[in-house]
């Protein structure tokens, strides 16, 4: 049933509201999201069931508040990548419209798969090809196959805030590439928590917790061909952010899997910050046992915490495999080789800490406590690597994850909370946040912003930073913002609520200025492995420099030194040769300029 139709003030965008009928309400929310034009949300709010599958358009808001829940005897259409030779279409709760969709902002509430009901596969939220999306602060459970997936036409989407718990399947996954997973915790699933089988996407403090399959589990295999035909997949160009992985009841907490049945996959340039505990296998796992002698494992980075993992095969037996960082490959071949991973790794309390097998050019730093015993290295190949143990104690002077994990030093206080927020509208889609750093210890601020009755993270800024340029807004739109600090030990309580409207477009002035960069540039991927992407908006013709430094403040790079025309502009900085590390660029167009930090990791 629709309740309310309420008319923004500009009469362009519309808010729909619907209740559940009781029965079945598949129809009327398929109904509610064709009537919508571009702009409109689609508010739900209580308790929906259904029985068919949902498509859905681009250009729009969906906002459940309360739950949906899948019929025990709802009649689906598949979804999923179709092309020659492949079929990976599953059941399907959720999806988008034929031909792809763009700019959705779906968000709240919680969905049921009503598993028991389904032997056969199927998958709730599953979309083919969606991009420029944002999906935030949903719990998706319950569900026979994998509860929310990101198919290989997905990208540039942010996943925000999502749970995944109670997959038949997997919890999360991402085909695609180019996506962002921030904050999001897949746990308790029958297989792998995480299946990030994508390309060039960034996970940041993500979480998979007591899955038995792996936590984060790359197992480079396509689906879908015909005959059950395996093709290798490829895994390229990932970072893993502040992620952790634990209690995985019969694998690793990381695991970059090629089999004997993934012709020609390709793991390459993948780079995994996180801690790993508690597993049964590896901390962090690579393998390559192609026998088809095309598989490639190389130049994967590693800066990983690993403690309490048994490094034991998913029967339990023991294996040659680390606690730590392991690695695997088939003996049998001298092509089936895995080369040139690098990094550090600090190990305590596992079985066996690293096994370098099969690792050709490998180079390795291990911390390990003075007081166990020397972590065991089995290098079982003549690939020339090299693996340094470095020893330390309680006594030394230490990173946060050796006081707080392994010695057991207190805790930091909690960061006090920031004041005088200020919010400065600058535009019809842009307005500027300062506020005061009353903390002494914080590791950063995050940025919160309430356009209806929900907060939501919008960014994390680094610490001692107190300004915030945000863009891409709505005109005639009443923003509400907060700030809170936060550290290892948590979070501060909030800065005073400050509320700010924007003003219609023919209104807006811009501080007086009648040129410069409109949008505070940004880069992606960041961190970066040896390129990325600098993009800026120039509002009107002036003059541009693109200038960037290392942290001495010497010029390695003149991107950009011309005048230019409006429009978005995108150039791209190669680091190649240049030792990791902060490195800073700097924008200067018309009377604006901005300096961002960004991260080249080795």
């Amino acid at each position: 049933m629709i309740i309310s139709l309420g008319c923004m003030c500009n009469l362009v965008a519309s808010e729909i509201t619907i209740v559940p009928t009781g029965g079945d309400d598949a129809a009327l929310i398929q109904h509610s999201l064709d009537e919508l034009q571009t702009g409109d949300t689609l508010l739900l709010l209580g308790d929906f069931i259904i029985a068919s599958t949902l498509y859905l358009p681009s250009d729009f808001t969906w906002n459940l508040k309360g739950s949906l829940t899948l019929s025990g005897d709802a009649d689906l259409d598949k979804a999923g990548w179709v092309d020659a030779e492949i079929d990976a279409r599953r059941l399907t709760g959720i999806t988008e419209k034929q031909g792809g969709a763009r700019n959705i902002d779906m968000s709240g509430g919680t969905y049921y798969g009503n598993a028991a009901n389904y032997p056969n596969s199927m998958r709730f939220i599953n979309f083919v090809s969606v991009t420029d999306s944002r999906f935030h602060d949903m719990h998706i459970t319950e569900v026979t196959d994998d509860n929310f997936t990101l198919g290989p036409g997905c990208n540039n989407n942010e996943c925000r805030n999502l749970t995944g718990s109670f997959a038949g399947g997997n919890a999360l996954t991402d085909k695609g590439d180019h996506n962002t997973w921030l904050d999001c915790v897949a746990s308790e699933c029958a297989s792998d928590g995480w299946t990030p089988k994508c390309r060039y996407s960034t996970f940041i403090r993500c979480i998979a917790s007591n899955n038995v399959g792996p936590g984060f589990g790359m197992y480079a295999r396509e689906e879908g061909y015909a005959g059950n035909r395996d093709v290798g997949a490829y895994i390229i160009g990932n970072r893993f952010i502040d992620c952790v992985s634990y209690g995985s009841l019969e694998s690793s907490g990381f695991s970059f899997n090629i089999s004997s049945n993934c012709p020609g996959a390709v793991i390459m340039n993948n780079y995994i910050q996180a801690v790993c505990y508690d597993n049964q296998g590896s901390g962090v796992f690579f393998r390559n046992k192609d026998d088809a002698e095309l598989g490639i494992v190389k130049d994967n980075m590693v800066d990983i915490v690993c403690y309490g993992n048994k490094g034991l095969r998913k029967s339990g037996d023991l294996s040659s495999w680390a606690g730590g960082l392991g690695m695997e490959d088939d003996n049998s071949s001298v092509h089936n080789i895995i080369e040139n991973i690098t990094g550090s790794v600090v190990c305590y309390d596992n079985r066996i800490d690293v096994n370098t097998r099969g690792g050709h050019g490998c180079q390795i730093k291990v911390y390990h406590p003075e007081g166990e015993n020397h972590p065991v290295l089995d290098d079982k190949s003549s690939g020339n690597n090299s693996v340094t143990v470095i020893g330390f104690s309680c006594s030394d002077s230490l990173e946060s994850w050796c006081q707080h994990k392994y010695c057991n030093a207190p805790m930091p206080p909690l960061p006090e909370a920031p004041s005088d927020l200020i919010a400065e509208v600058i535009s019809s889609s842009r307005i500027d946040l300062s506020w005061t750093d009353d903390a002494a210890y914080e590791e950063g601020f995050i940025i919160e912003q309430k356009t209806a009755d929900t907060y939501v993270p919008i960014a994390t800024v680094d610490a001692d930073v107190t300004f915030f340029v945000v863009t891409g807004l709505t005109e005639l739109t009443t923003y509400a913002y907060r700030v809170r600090a936060f550290n290892v030990s948590g979070y501060s309580g909030y800065s005073p609520e400050i509320i700010a409207t924007t003003p219609a477009d023919s209104t807006t002035t811009v501080r007086g200025h009648e040129t410069g960069a409109d949008l505070e540039p940004g880069n992606f991927p960041n961190p970066f492995w040896e390129t990325t992407q600098i993009a800026y908006l120039i509002r009107g013709e002036c003059f541009v420099s693109l200038k960037v430094f290392d942290q001495s403040g010497r010029l390695v790079g003149s991107l950009v030194h011309e005048t230019q025309r409006a429009g978005r502009y995108t150039t791209t900085f190669d680091g190649k040769g240049l030792p990791g590390g902060a490195y800073y660029y700097r924008l200067k167009a018309g009377n604006l300029t901005y300096t961002k930090k960004m991260i080249l990791v080795r």
